[in-house]
């Protein structure tokens, strides 16, 4: 902790602290009219963790599945019949078509990922919620765990539900939070713009929606997600 010129105590090391900044200039009301009101909303975004533990453990899901996505756009350069496969199993095709869709589409992806940043992921409940075009963004059942505002996409936001923060960190084989955010993120208008035609983190069953669907598996979430991150190992 360090004094700044007014004598206030600020932090130097903001990750070691549990310190955000929650207005530029705050030690200041000279200027006429300079007062403004903040408001804080100190509970947790995870019950079961910190908001630091909260920040750390989705950074670290969202640098693996920045990974995962920088794999699979070198794999699509490729193209070998090893990757042709995998495209068959989760779009139900392996045409030069969804190859050439693909090479567009994943760098979008990446970029949004590698964008995302701890205070753009948020409680469904907050304030920062209601405030978006889509509203409060509400669960539609308990087992959904995260979504997005479709409209504001280039705010990169993604809302969490209770269920997220109970999920497993990195178990790619089914649902996890590594695969929510990478799922999330194939929601925003300039990535894929995908939509949730069918939901399945498995890959059998997945795979047995895509071959009778390619022409919605191209743009489900899960089948996009699947594609990226579905593999038969769990990263702790």
């Amino acid at each position: 902790m360090n004094n700044n010129e007014y004598g206030f105590r600020i932090p130097t090391e903001v990750e070691d602290d549990d310190w955000i900044v929650v207005h530029p200039g705050t030690w200041t009301n000279t200027n006429p009219e300079s007062l403004v009101e903040v408001v804080i909303n100190t509970t947790p975004i995870c019950p079961n963790m910190t908001n630091k533990e909260f920040r750390k453990e989705i950074m670290r899901a969202r640098d693996i599945g920045v990974g995962l996505v920088k794999q699979r756009i070198k794999a699509v350069a490729l193209w070998d019949e090893s990757e042709q496969g995998r495209a068959q199993t989760f779009f139900g095709r392996s045409d030069i078509e969804l190859r050439n869709y693909l090479s567009l589409r994943l760098p979008r992806l990446l970029k949004a990922m590698q964008e995302l940043v701890p205070e753009k992921i948020i409680r469904w409940d907050s304030r920062t919620s209601r405030a978006l075009s889509c509203g409060r963004l509400k669960p539609t059942s308990p087992d959904a765990h995260a979504a997005v505002c479709k409209p504001d996409s280039e705010k990169r936001i993604i809302v969490i539900h209770p269920a997220f923060c109970e999920s497993p960190f990195g178990r790619l084989r089914d649902g996890c939070k590594i695969k929510t955010i990478i799922h999330e993120c194939t929601h925003f208008t300039d990535t894929f713009n995908s939509e949730d035609h069918m939901y399945g983190n498995r890959e059998r069953g997945i795979s047995i929606w895509a071959q009778r669907e390619p022409h919605k598996a191209i743009e489900n979430a899960d089948s996009i997600t699947g594609y990226i991150a579905t593999f038969n190992e769990e990263i702790s």
